[in-house]
């Protein structure tokens, strides 16, 4: 925020609350390639699920800006079995911001586009893994699209 101190923001960071939920719409979901193998807990970039509801997994691939072709074989979409603390994740921005840095085609990883501004972004932190429901998963495949009714 304009105008803060470090120790200002630093302080706003930690009284911030996601809107997330283990259930509903608000569902954080962490997505893979189809034939990923059985996971208990992930890490890495995750977002929400109604973010993910109506695409493919190549809609879903461009929405998040993943490596081409990542998700060609279709998806795998893990749900987490109790919500990140605030000391484990990062936000990252938007999917628009590969890492949480505007995409520039002279700096940035080509592998890793824009994505979508509309999908929100973070990023559990290296060394930290939350634990998935490891028998509740979705797989789509390449021409299914992502069900709303799933993230009940």
């Amino acid at each position: 925020m304009p105008g803060m101190t470090d120790w200002q923001r630093d302080i706003n960071e930690e009284l911030r609350r996601e809107r997330w939920s283990l259930h509903g719409p608000n569902r954080i979901v962490k997505v893979l390639p189809l034939g990923a193998g059985a996971a208990a807990a992930l890490g890495g970039y995750i977002t929400v699920g109604s973010s993910l509801v109506g695409k493919t997994p190549s809609e879903i691939e461009r929405a998040l800006g993943l490596k081409r072709n990542y998700l060609l074989a279709g998806a795998k979409i893990h749900r987490f079995s109790r919500l990140p603390m605030s000391y484990e994740y990062e936000y990252e921005l938007t999917a628009a911001y590969p890492g949480g840095l505007a995409f520039n085609a002279a700096h940035s990883d080509p592998a890793y586009p824009a994505g979508s501004a509309a999908i929100h972004q973070w990023r559990i932190k290296d060394g930290v893994q939350i634990p998935v429901d490891a028998t509740s998963y979705l797989e789509l495949r390449p021409t299914e699209r992502f069900p709303y009714n799933w993230l009940a």
